[in-house]
């Protein structure tokens, strides 16, 4: 069951990111890039619900409603939440929250992944390995 939902993720997280990289001009794909890349990182260090809430105060920019919504569809088709994604938070227990973080961010690495494979990087971005 675990490997089944890791598809799941990655699956989802590929069509996102996909979805972006071909129907989305090439400044909203960068910037859809460089922030699902920062934003691991932004729940690392302010919390799911407080990052969460930077989303949803930014829903006008494009790119943040977008994240918003695919984080928010991700949950609920995990059964994670039935609601608004920020509504949900605000009334989820300790338990939920933790799930809710922890599914998150490992839907975020795929979504990361994919979006540095699929969406070419300023050059200065670019990293010799």
């Amino acid at each position: 069951m675990p490997n089944e939902i890791e598809n799941g993720r990655a699956s989802f997280a590929y069509e996102r990111v996909l979805a972006v990289s071909t129907e989305k001009s090439e400044k909203y794909a960068k910037d859809y890039r460089a922030l699902v890349r920062s934003f691991p990182v932004m729940i690392q260090t302010n919390g799911f619900g407080a990052s969460v809430a930077f989303l949803f105060s930014k829903k006008k920019n494009n790119q943040h409603e977008a994240v918003y919504n695919d984080i928010s569809k991700w949950l609920k088709e995990q059964k994670l939440i039935d609601n608004e994604l920020m509504e949900a938070i605000t009334k989820q227990t300790r338990n939920g929250y933790r799930r809710m973080t922890n599914e998150t961010m490992a839907l975020l690495i795929w979504m990361k992944r994919f979006a540095e494979g699929m969406i070419e990087g300023e050059s200065s971005e670019k990293q010799s390995c």
